[in-house]
């Protein structure tokens, strides 16, 4: 069995990847999903302290990145001295150098920011969205709970890419469509891709049993004893 290090998006807290902890643990894994959320302010510097909080729960063989978590996956996994990397329906940072959050995605957050900070990610939705994403109670109130206002600035800060990362053992499971370029981009550098994005990004937190089931179905490098 494989030590496993979670890391949670920065819009989210550890609760989003509870449920695939449990399911890897269950497997006979060691998993660690540290609580990140106390690097996020202010936002310069928030990667490399990110990176630092993440790392104190390796060292770890895979180092699994959800979501906007995607950006610092390198670094983290640069860190802890990983085997193998995964991408679950997560950003895809830059080749090389610093990965910088499109000028669009930028415009659309803006307008999420109220009194100088954006705004939680559970008020982005309205509540009967927000209810269908995650239709158990318990489990969407542990995950809302955990978000967090960010600095209005965040998404400006450029997420610089280590020279050398542990990139011979990467896999990009994609779980919905949002993720389609950035499945492609994984695919295009030569990554193991599994799944087809026909499922929602909150599988994770609904169906973790499938999702775990998609690491099995790659011929990449999660291999049986990291899956």
């Amino acid at each position: 069995m494989a030590s496993w290090l979670l890391v949670h998006p920065p819009l989210l807290g550890p609760a989003v990847l509870g449920p695939l902890a449990a399911e890897l643990r269950a497997a006979g894994h060691a998993v660690a999903v540290p609580d990140l959320r106390g690097a996020l302010d202010p936002a310069a510097g928030w990667a490399g302290r990110f990176t630092g909080l993440a790392a104190a729960g390796g060292p770890a063989e895979v180092v699994l990145g959800y979501s906007g978590a995607g950006v610092v996956l390198p670094a983290v996994a640069a860190a802890v001295g990983a085997r193998s990397v995964v991408w679950l329906d997560a950003v895809v940072p830059a080749r090389s150098g610093e990965t910088t959050t499109p000028a669009d995605r930028r415009a659309q957050l803006a307008g999420l920011v109220r009194n100088g900070r954006l705004a939680a990610w559970p008020t982005w939705w309205p509540p009967e969205v927000l209810a269908a994403q995650l239709p158990d109670d318990d489990l969407r109130a542990a995950v809302c709970a955990e978000a967090r206002e960010l600095p209005a600035d965040f998404h400006d800060e450029p997420v610089p890419v280590p020279p050398d990362w542990p990139d011979s053992a990467v896999t990009y499971v994609q779980l919905s469509r949002a993720y389609d370029a950035d499945a492609a981009e994984a695919r295009a550098r030569g990554w193991s891709v599994t799944g087809d994005g026909t499922g929602a990004h909150l599988d994770v937190v609904t169906r973790p049993r499938q999702v775990v089931d998609l690491f099995h179905r790659t011929a990449g490098p999660v291999d049986p004893r990291y899956a």
